[in-house]
């Protein structure tokens, strides 16, 4: 399939989703290609994630070295791209929904990179000073948080036909790994 095409189909689906449209899903193939395509959205999100990466390494002092951080980072970048879906496979067996893992994959991929662009703004501003590190700051940030949580909600809900309790609780289990991560990342950071 054309690349331009995946992301149009990518991005019309979570445009969908954005609109909490359940037959936005249906956007997203069920098939194994379906949601190997989607980590398009992964490469897409790259240069971006340099780009505030580099502006985060401006804004660290002491200035760590490039030679340690630049990997460390990397890793992390890939590793939060491809530890969710691994677990999902063994999640979405166990509840009884593997025949509809791919698509809540290609649709779980492209709303990350929509959560990316989304934040790059607000993460830009609080760097360059913008948006001073203050308790309003926080506010919008948990916000974020919470409004990001039910998009994902919504997509584990309708991509995987479970009921709301269980798509809660993929949401929630999702967190706990993304906060394992930046355990990790900050862990890797200071040896």
């Amino acid at each position: 399939m054309n690349p331009l095409d995946e992301i149009r189909r990518g991005l019309a689906g979570v445009w969908g989703v954005l609109r909490f449209r359940p037959e936005a899903l249906k956007t997203f193939g069920d098939t194994p290609s379906g949601a190997a395509r989607s980590f398009l959205a992964m490469a897409i999100g790259l240069p971006v994630y340099m780009f505030v990466l580099k502006a985060n390494l401006a804004a660290i002092t002491p200035r760590p070295s490039l030679a340690g951080f630049l990997p460390v980072m990397l890793l992390y970048y890939v590793i939060e791209w491809l530890i969710w879906p691994n677990l999902m496979v063994g999640v979405a067996r166990r509840i009884g929904r593997a025949r509809l893992y791919f698509r809540y994959i290609a649709a779980y991929n492209w709303f990350a990179l929509a959560q990316m662009l989304i934040m790059v703004p607000v993460q830009l501003s609080m760097l360059s000073g913008a948006l001073p590190a203050t308790p309003g700051i926080a506010l919008i940030g948990f916000a974020a948080t919470v409004a990001f949580g039910v998009y994902e909600w919504f997509i584990a809900r309708h991509g995987l036909e479970i009921e709301p309790r269980p798509a809660i609780a993929l949401v929630l289990l999702n967190l706990l790994v993304g906060l394992a991560l930046l355990q990790f990342k900050a862990f890797q950071l200071q040896l």
